[in-house]
């Protein structure tokens, strides 16, 4: 499968009723999140992980499904991975592979740049946590 999300891209919507119509979408898929969640709870509801191997097994199944879930949603077009805003214009951000509000994603790129050019962005192989600008020109 090809990954077709390797560049920035920005989805702007300004007419009113397309925006209106965006957010109420946006609503709807998390109602319908919220749904599954609270049915992921009440299956985990009254299972001890410690009592039997079954019920572990189980609380285990409905974990996973749970971090599924919200990564999925925490990820998606319809939030800001940051601010967890529903309503704004987004910017995805090919490092981080998730969607962020264009204010967000605006006010994080500011900070990158005043901290690579101080060299103050560690490495994620560095174990030991040394500041690099290999990667800024």
């Amino acid at each position: 499968m090809v990954n077709t999300m390797n560049k920035k891209r920005t989805i702007s919507i300004r007419h009113p009723q397309l925006i209106k119509f965006r957010n109420t979408l946006r609503e709807v898929i998390s109602t319908a999140e919220d749904v599954e969640l609270g049915k992921l709870l009440d299956e985990g509801k009254g299972l001890k992980p410690t009592e039997s191997d079954a019920d572990g097994k189980r609380v285990r199944d409905i974990s996973d499904k749970w971090q599924k879930l919200e990564t999925a949603w925490k990820k998606s077009l319809c939030t800001c991975s940051l601010c967890g805003s529903r309503s704004s214009n987004m910017t995805f951000n090919t490092h981080f592979k998730a969607w962020f509000c264009v204010t967000c994603y605006k006010e994080h790129q500011k900070f990158y740049d005043t901290k690579a050019r101080e060299g103050e962005i560690w490495n994620a192989e560095d174990v030991y946590r040394t500041p690099s600008t290999e990667w800024w020109p």
